[in-house]
């Protein structure tokens, strides 16, 4: 039976938002996969989703996760309040992120102006940084969160410092990265031609010639989980910012 399209999002809801979390979480250990991984009693994914379904732009949500792990995710997100009943989905995810969003973008319903990628473990995201690329990601097509880099860069050859990298005009890109969908789905088509993998969508868009990308500040507190070691300043983060 095929699945009825749902009606048009509002005229204010215009991002559809593709959350990344198809990865094994191999750096995790025993605690892996990230997005099941409970946070001071939420997981990653619920903590996540949650942060998107609240957001009013928001017009439908598409979870690339492992293919072992779409029927919980997929119970996760049916748990998850949604008022205003944005379409969420789970999918299985590819062998790669550029992979995973392909396949994510594609099984979007709704034809919505944006596209927000996100990963999942960047848990403790807040509305208004995801509020702030989107209106420069309105205004110009494209937009990624980043914050300049502090530390001293050392390009290295095994245990060896070979030079260092001026960190002048360096910054680390965060996610949600916000796109106009006709040009993310430009540069995910062009990647494919040519054989082009990219980890970063920004670098996606870049790469391919498919668009400029703006940068807006991005938020300390936007950390991407990645080593066990993060589990408890995660937790301790979340209690500061749920006492704040």
């Amino acid at each position: 039976m095929t699945k009825a399209t749902p009606p048009p999002a509002p005229a204010h809801a215009d991002l559809a938002v593709i959350l990344a979390g198809a990865g094994e979480g191999v750096r995790m250990g025993g605690l892996g996969p990230k997005l099941l991984l409970p946070l001071a009693g939420r997981t990653l994914l619920e903590r996540v989703a949650s942060t998107f379904l609240a957001h009013p732009a928001v017009g439908e949500i598409v979870v690339a996760v492992p293919e072992r792990l779409v029927t919980d995710a997929s119970r996760v997100i049916e748990s998850l309040p949604n008022p205003r009943r944005v379409p969420c989905r789970v999918v299985s995810g590819g062998a790669t992120r550029q992979h995973s969003v392909a396949i994510a973008i594609r099984a979007l319903t709704r034809e919505l102006r944006m596209v927000a990628i996100h990963d999942v473990a960047r848990a403790l995201v807040r509305g208004d940084l995801v509020t702030r690329v989107l209106e420069a990601a309105r205004r110009d097509g494209a937009a990624i969160p980043a914050l300049p880099v502090r530390d001293t860069i050392k390009e290295v050859d095994g245990d060896r410092v070979t030079r260092t990298v001026p960190r002048a005009g360096l910054a680390g890109a965060q996610t949600p990265q916000i796109f106009t969908r006709d040009m993310m789905l430009h540069a995910l088509a062009a990647a494919e031609a040519s054989g082009l993998d990219a980890t970063d969508d920004a670098a996606l868009v870049e790469e391919t010639g498919s668009g400029d990308v703006t940068v807006v500040p991005g938020d300390p507190t936007n950390l991407k989980l990645t080593e066990p070691s993060d589990v408890t300043l995660f937790e301790a983060m979340i209690r500061s910012l749920e006492r704040a």
